[in-house]
């Protein structure tokens, strides 16, 4: 019994200390934050994450402990809209990826579907901000809307001409 005991308790640790590969990571930049999926080889739980903001330099940082990654390749990753700097670094037992963003982080979630190995980390502007944005791009929407039946309006009338020039030809043939 005890044999059994020693050899199930070493087939735990065994698990639980599994390294994590990083293999990639995709960042998206939404209205209201950002959206970085991070894959790995295995499942990362969500006790192995954390992130933080420091306001004083603008950077936000996700931690996965028991992790690694090809660092130069990882540094490669594309970045979108409101992201001024990515570094990411490998630590004695965490891999570190740094974000440098044009707004401040007021939250971080982590989610993970039990189905893959794919961890999703959601960073959220300031409800303040993310509310602006969307006013100032319906306020976009609406002058170029107008913008456009101005000029419908001012050159209705050779559209039309045009139009009906061109019908009276096809009809000819």
């Amino acid at each position: 019994m005890a044999r059994i005991t020693i050899l199930a308790l070493a087939t735990l640790n065994i698990v639980i200390s599994q390294k994590s590969q990083i293999e990639k990571i995709n960042i998206a930049s939404k209205k209201n934050g950002l959206t970085i999926s991070i894959f790995s080889d295995v499942k990362i739980q969500p006790s192995q994450i954390t992130g933080w903001y420091n306001p004083s330099t603008s950077w936000s940082y996700i931690t996965v402990y028991n992790a690694s990654g090809n660092i130069e390749a990882l540094n490669k990753t594309f970045t979108s809209d409101g992201i001024t700097a990515l570094e990411i670094i490998q630590l004695d037992e965490s891999l570190q990826l740094g974000l440098r963003t044009t707004n401040p982080i007021e939250q971080f979630e982590f989610y993970n579907k039990s189905a893959d190995s794919i961890i999703t980390a959601s960073l959220r502007y300031p409800l303040n901000q993310a509310l602006a944005y969307i006013n100032k791009k319906e306020k976009d929407a609406k002058t170029n809307n107008k913008n456009l039946a101005t000029l419908l309006k001012k050159y209705m009338s050779e559209v039309t001409f045009l139009f009906v020039l061109i019908l009276l030809m096809t009809l000819g043939d």
